[in-house]
């Protein structure tokens, strides 16, 4: 009877249900997580390391196990690419009476969720059991142990923990790169956008900013380019500009030195010009001086020669009248002395004045005196004289003026055409 109370105890089963979920987040500057019912996720019971059953979640996600009676197991759910979640179900413990032909006790574990793991995260936690299933006597039937339960749910917790902190701060650098983009600050976009890379790897969407960054960069490359061509142009344009206003100042500078050079030479100029004019006018005054002076001189001369060609005019009258008184007295001596009244012919007379002896005067022919015999030399010498001055032939009239003289030494009129000449020859 015994033994067939143990054979039936052993035939019973533990049902076991529950369900999975696949949880994906679509990360970018914020966190969009969903979670859906997953199809396939791997059930796996195990008793001392060896595999007692296996089955998959439907399509609704959702598992049923049995577990066998008196032994102690470990539930396993598992999906590729996602940290495996294991539960303990010990099905011991349960008392005989209780384990009768209609005992079909069950329990449904809460949703197992699967996800993929993120990098830098402590899962070692995830290797142990995190539910412990046993039977409660009170109640006589399975639930969790509550202590062990809520060990696991720490567990479980810390690691949510730590991927929340990591999505924030992986979130917040793709916004922190997305505002350094749009500045744009494109070196610290893309060195923002590297980090968020580092911190979850495969994310799309740094990589897809990531590649804007490069157009940005690329863009700010050619921007930078046109900026140092249009300062390399500014500065050869400032560089030709230079050179253009210094040689413009050169040349105002050379104009200015020239026409301060040309205006020295014209002042020169003006003032030689005006010293030679000064010059010229003082020596044409000085020359109208001396024609003036020269014209009273000659006029004084004129007067003195008029003056004494006059008194010799004069003395020649008298000597005339003197001669002719003594004459006529001689004749009366004579008429008286014969006894005749009738008038001989004058003889020629003599003039008994060496110095004006053969002198010609031009000025009267009454006043003229006769020549002495042996005189044509004499007036030979002195017509040729005045046939030169007439001509202006002055030097010729001087040599002949002076051949008078040799002839008649003392003559008075040759000596002062003499004179007359030699002021001429002087000028």
């Amino acid at each position: 009877m015994i033994v067939s109370l143990l054979t039936r105890a052993q035939e019973w089963t533990l049902k076991i249900s529950s369900n999975v979920e696949l949880r994906t987040w679509k990360l970018t500057t914020k966190a969009d997580k969903e979670e859906k019912p997953l199809l396939g996720a791997a059930i796996t019971l195990y008793k001392a390391g060896k595999i007692i059953s296996q089955s998959t979640s439907d399509g609704n996600g959702d598992f049923t196990v049995f577990v066998p009676g008196n032994g102690d197991f470990v539930l396993s759910v598992s999906y590729p690419g996602c940290n495996a979640k294991k539960f303990s179900i010990n099905t011991t413990g349960v008392p005989p009476e209780v384990q009768k032909d209609n005992f079909k006790p069950s329990f449904s574990i809460g949703g197992f969720v699967m996800a993929k793991p993120f990098p830098g995260i402590d899962y070692s936690g995830l290797q142990q059991t995190l539910v412990k299933v046993i039977y409660e006597p009170k109640i006589k039937n399975f639930d969790d142990d509550e202590p062990y339960t809520d060990a696991g749910l720490g567990i479980v917790m810390k690691i949510a923990d730590a991927e929340n902190i990591l999505i924030n701060n992986f979130c917040n650098t793709n916004k922190a790169g997305d505002a350094a983009l749009i500045k744009p600050d494109c070196p610290l976009a893309k060195m923002l956008y590297e980090k968020a890379i580092a911190m979850i790897p495969g994310e799309q969407y740094p990589v897809v900013q990531l590649a804007k960054v490069g157009d940005c960069l690329k863009a700010k490359e050619e921007a930078a380019k046109k900026a140092a061509e249009a300062a390399a142009n500014k500065a050869e344009a400032d560089k030709l500009a230079k050179e253009k206003a210094a040689a413009e100042k050169a040349n105002k500078d050379q104009a200015a030195k020239n026409k301060a050079e040309a205006d020295k030479l014209a002042k020169e100029k003006a003032t030689a010009d005006k010293a030679e004019k000064d010059k010229l006018a003082k020596e044409n005054a000085a020359a109208k001086t001396k024609t003036a002076n020269d014209k009273v001189a000659a006029d004084k001369a004129a007067a003195a020669k008029k003056a004494q060609q006059k008194a010799q005019a004069d003395k020649i009258a008298k000597q005339k009248a003197d001669a002719d008184k003594i004459a006529k007295q001689k004749e009366d001596a004579n008429k008286k002395a014969t006894g005749t009244t009738a008038e001989p012919k004058t003889a020629k007379m003599e003039n008994t004045n060496n110095e004006n002896a053969g002198t010609v005067d031009k000025s009267d022919s009454k006043y003229k005196v006769p020549q002495v015999l042996g005189a044509n030399k004499y007036k030979e010498a002195l017509t040729k004289a005045e046939g030169f001055f007439k001509m202006k032939r002055y030097a010729e009239a001087k040599t002949a003026y002076e051949d008078v003289l040799k002839i008649k030494p003392g003559d008075v009129y040759a000596t002062n055409k003499l004179a007359e000449v030699n002021k001429f020859l002087a000028k």
